[in-house]
């Protein structure tokens, strides 16, 4: 089994002349957005651009008697990534520019973004996915209810600026909300823009609602869209998606498939398999009805509730998280705090009915198979 660092050992002596720039070269940028660039020591803000080599060798140096992280979420291996790609000769004289990393916790806002030149006259634009921080989190479940939030907004904003500053076809790609960032950014810059657009690549990403989804420009986008989500998807299949997608091979279990690192790789492209897994086609029908089972207004006190309870800790990210502070806030919200608790306590009791309502469905279902193999029952005609 290979993922994409087996790629770069197989194939990182081509250069994008010599082997065209492709999907799996479209993740390992979407991967590394996830990178700080400001810890590099150079200004890559606007058109001020230096290699990958450049860039990951002075944050070798920078950061050579550090133990680096990425928090909770993101893989450790990302740090890895950037020095290999740094000495790979398929990716080292790539141009690093316009790099933004905005946290506003008053607007609700975590959003990164970073332009490289592939080295065929073409860039791509990589959107970055949730970090480890609280108001990323806070921010993808306001997708529930909001339409558009502010990154999607400033994505947008950010594909104009740096498609009127360079020449060539776009690539755009992101992991996680980051997929979610560039399908939005993509449908709604201008018509000029759109048209540049070679491919767009979203990987375990969240989409959209029905009313995004029908609009004229995502229609004439469709095409160049490339859905790739893992076997046991959990974060890719939250709400509406319009786009076929392909399902990747993934050396991991459950949610944590979401892991680009565990993604099969063959040759220039993914290992595919032929579906979603059972418990991921589960996650996908429960989550959909249980958003469904709320009005716009009772998903926004939800979501507020449910951060209430995180803000109170004082953390600011995933890692500074304590079970035992998010226990001690539960118990005084039990005692002090009647709406967030009523507004939590009804929601949890929706979501478990579905879940079990659900189960009961899979459960029939199941032993309808059974019994057919069993020849108790006649085999359903297909209509």
């Amino acid at each position: 089994m290979a993922n994409f660092m087996d790629y770069l050992d197989w194939r990182g002596d081509l250069t994008v002349k010599q082997s065209p720039f492709n999907i799996v070269d479209n993740l390992i940028l979407s991967t590394l957005v996830y990178i700080d660039f400001e810890q590099t020591g150079f200004d890559l803000s606007g058109r001020n651009s230096v290699t990958i080599k450049e860039a990951g060798e002075k944050f070798s140096l920078l950061h050579a008697d550090e133990k680096m992280n990425l928090g909770r979420v993101i893989p450790d291996e990302v740090f890895t990534l950037f020095d290999v790609l740094s000495r790979c000769r398929r990716f080292r004289n790539m141009k690093l520019s316009h790099y933004v990393n905005q946290i506003d916790e008053q607007e609700e806002k975590q959003f990164a973004a970073i332009t490289v030149e592939v080295g065929d006259g073409n860039f791509c634009i990589a959107y970055r996915g949730t970090d480890d921080t609280i108001v990323g989190w806070k921010e993808d479940f306001n997708m529930c209810f909001q339409s558009p939030v502010p990154s999607q907004i400033q994505a947008v904003e950010y594909l104009q600026q740096v498609a009127y500053s360079k020449l060539g076809k776009i690539y755009m790609g992101g992991h996680s909300k980051g997929g979610n960032l560039a399908i939005y950014a993509a449908t709604f810059c201008s018509s000029f823009v759109r048209r540049r657009i070679r491919q767009v690549c979203s990987f375990d990403s969240p989409g959209f609602t029905q009313e995004i989804l029908k609009t004229d420009a995502y229609k004439a986008l469709a095409g160049r869209i490339y859905r790739i989500i893992p076997q046991s998807s959990m974060i890719g299949i939250l709400f509406e998606h319009d786009e076929p997608y392909e399902v990747v091979s993934s050396t991991q279990i459950g949610l944590f498939q979401h892991d680009m690192f565990s993604w099969q790789v063959l040759g220039d492209d993914f290992v595919y398999v032929d579906d979603i897994s059972s418990s991921s086609t589960t996650v996908e029908h429960t989550m959909k009805e249980f958003i469904a089972s709320m009005t716009i207004e009772e998903r926004k006190k939800f979501v507020e509730a449910l951060f209430y309870v995180f803000e109170e800790t004082g953390a600011k990210t995933l890692s500074q998280l304590k079970i035992r502070d998010v226990a001690a806030i539960l118990r005084r919200m039990s005692k002090e705090d009647h709406d967030n608790r009523k507004v939590l306590s009804q929601a949890l009791r929706m979501l478990l009915q579905i879940l079990e309502e659900y189960s009961q469905q899979q459960l029939l279902k199941q032993a309808e198979k059974r019994m057919e193999k069993m020849k108790i029952i006649p085999k359903k005609k297909q209509l």
